[in-house]
């Protein structure tokens, strides 16, 4: 199992016991292009199979609409919703757009609840009771606008070790350019985290590097990461460098055609 729940925060790791692999501002811009934002979290669950993810209050929901109401001032917000019966809607493919909330029917998904890892896959928890969402199942940028980011405010779904590969690779099959989150706590009690990654963004800086930023200088305690592919190691390193006005030019690498996976964590 990995997760916490230090005196100060609740870390959004998973309150469930699965098999480990491992026990261990930039000049503002303007995008060229439209990105579709669309956002699923979830801060309550059924039952209370999992801890509350807000604290008691409204952490979790005052991050995610700070993100979704940022990220909106410059590009399109398509969706917010909560994780209610959403396993599907990551899993699937996308067969009815924004209404249905897909993962795979906007440029940008951002999801925040709790967050794990097995030896396959990386999991996130879904309301129902028992239901999470794995990797191993996904396959993002197979279909809509494809050029697809996934954006995870999660413990230990980005963990880095020798499964590293075999847990996002399905998802980065289908042609997704990058994904980030936490290769082990992130910690509740700083909902600034969502709107700040929405504004660096919106500023001109890298998706990456936001990511990174904004969660860091929350709470010194996070560990965000990044995870992109590439044909080769400077094709990955390159892609790491994707921003909004460049994440659409970025060329799409599906199954075969991806040859390496590169990462960047901080602490």
């Amino acid at each position: 199992m990995r997760g916490a729940s230090p005196v100060s925060a609740i870390a959004l790791g998973i309150a469930a016991t699965f098999a480990m692999a491992s026990t261990a501002p930039a000049h503002a811009a303007t995008s060229q292009h439209s990105i579709q934002v669309g956002s699923r979290c979830q801060q309550d669950f059924q039952n209370n199979w999992q801890a509350d993810a807000g604290l008691g209050n409204n952490d979790m929901w005052a991050r995610c609409s700070g993100f979704q109401s940022a990220a909106a001032t410059t590009e399109v917000n398509a969706f917010y919703y909560n994780l209610h019966g959403a396993r599907w809607a990551l899993e699937d493919p996308d067969t009815c757009g924004w209404g249905c909330g897909n993962a795979d029917s906007v440029d940008l998904f951002y999801m925040s609840t709790h967050g794990g890892i097995t030896s396959t896959s990386a999991i996130w928890a879904m309301w129902d009771q028992g239901s999470f969402a794995y990797t191993q199942n996904m396959r993002l940028g197979a279909t809509s606008r494809q050029n697809m980011v996934l954006a995870s405010f999660a413990c230990d779904t980005h963990w880095i070790d020798d499964s590293t590969w075999t847990r996002w690779y399905p998802v980065f099959a289908g042609g997704m350019v990058m994904t980030v989150g936490g290769h082990d706590l992130l910690y509740q009690g700083n909902p600034q985290t969502g709107s700040d990654f929405a504004n660096r963004m919106n500023n001109g800086e890298t998706i990456g590097q936001s990511w990174l930023e904004s969660a860091w200088y929350a709470d010194n305690r996070n560990a965000p990461a990044v995870i992109a592919t590439g044909r080769n190691s400077t094709d990955c390193w390159n892609r790491q460098g994707v921003s909004y006005n460049t994440l659409f030019p970025t060329p799409i690498l599906r199954d075969s055609a991806i040859g390496y996976m590169c990462w960047s964590t901080w602490n």
